[in-house]
């Protein structure tokens, strides 16, 4: 019987596959830790208001209160910075996620047309042992038919 034609084609894009699921995996992981990272910022953010409203209490002079005013504006930006790149990370494990998707799908049919194959194949080397055994059968039958008729 002949072999399945697209086998290396299947066996290429499982590996593809494979490759783009280590992929998704990091880009997934890449976009946690971002988000990991503005949590830190927002409890560290937190923390300085907190500071800030308790050192308010109690006065503080103008330059302390334009530097105070300085880090919170630094604080908001790096807030800014690590939300762009949790969108960053997120966007870039969606766009490889639909690629493996894609991929995945395009596995999922080759496997299916090799499934068919090989019933085809099982159900040609069905008709080909009925064949031989008729023909056997059909041949004996023919000996038999001989032997009596003698």
């Amino acid at each position: 019987m002949r072999p399945f034609a697209l086998a290396r084609v299947l066996q290429l894009a499982e590996r593809r596959s494979e490759t783009l699921a280590r992929a998704v995996k990091l880009a997934h992981g890449i976009w946690l830790r971002a988000r990991g990272h503005q949590v830190q910022l927002t409890a560290l953010r937190n923390a300085h208001i907190a500071q800030l409203a308790a050192d308010l209490r109690g006065g503080v002079p103008a330059v302390q209160l334009q530097e105070m005013n300085r880090l919170q504006r630094a604080q908001a930006a790096e807030m800014q910075a690590a939300q762009d790149a949790i969108d960053a990370a997120h966007c870039d494990w969606q766009a490889r996620l639909g690629e493996w998707l894609q991929v995945e799908q395009r596995v999922k049919a080759l496997r299916l047309l090799e499934a068919r194959h090989q019933a085809q194949i099982a159900i040609q080397q069905k008709r080909i042992e009925q064949r031989q055994h008729d023909e056997l059968v059909e041949l004996t039958h023919r000996r038999d038919a001989g032997r009596r008729g003698r």
